[in-house]
């Protein structure tokens, strides 16, 4: 299998997945949030229920939500963020950092909206999992961490407070640039959790 999706392999993918966005599923940006959040768990999960809901449909049994071939796309991108997390030391894509940066002019870029929205869809699909394994501190930390970078997406949207943040009210662009690292930061240090039995990790 391959380490890394082609120019050409994440084109195909992206237009599959943006027909899934029509349709209550993921786009190809917010995928990628949505795995990165997946790769902080120390825990392995069953891959139809990771593709279901990027495709946004319920899991079925022997079934996977995608033709082969999109399937095979897809983990090639579940490993190649694998790889990105746990060997590169780095939760968002680096071509994610301009976007980021781009938050110090009030300008919200929409790739950094889907990643960011991706990512707290994470969290909401695995907060159970979460539950079951952190204590009830840690627990609300995980929450408060995709919690922020879920009110970042919304600064780009048509939203009062979204507006009023583009034309300069609080917070401070470069307080949430931190507040944003910070986040990525403490959830990148759960992907580094080893669990010590079936029911509990350590941090």
């Amino acid at each position: 299998m391959k380490t890394k999706l082609t120019k050409h392999d994440e084109k195909q993918l992206a237009e599959i997945l943006d027909q899934c966005a029509r349709q209550g599923g993921m786009n190809l940006p917010q995928a990628k949030g949505f795995l990165a959040h997946l790769h902080c768990h120390p825990r392995t999960l069953d891959p139809a229920m990771w593709s279901s809901a990027i495709a946004g449909v319920e899991p079925e049994q022997e079934y996977w939500p995608f033709e082969a071939e999109v399937m095979d796309r897809l983990f090639v991108l579940y490993n190649q963020i694998h790889d990105q997390v746990h060997q590169k030391s780095r939760l968002m894509p680096t071509a994610m950092q301009e976007h980021l940066e781009a938050l110090s002019r009030h300008e919200v870029r929409q790739p950094l909206r889907y990643w960011l929205s991706g990512f707290l869809n994470g969290f909401l699909f695995l907060k159970e999992a979460w539950s079951e394994m952190l204590s009830e501190e840690q627990l609300e930390e995980v929450e408060s961490c995709a919690a922020l970078l879920g009110y970042v997406a919304t600064l780009g949207s048509e939203e009062e407070h979204a507006q009023a943040w583009r034309e300069g009210a609080d917070p401070q662009p470069d307080q949430l640039i931190q507040a944003v690292e910070e986040a990525l930061a403490y959830m990148y240090s759960w992907s580094q959790v080893e669990r010590e039995d079936q029911g509990d990790a350590t941090h």
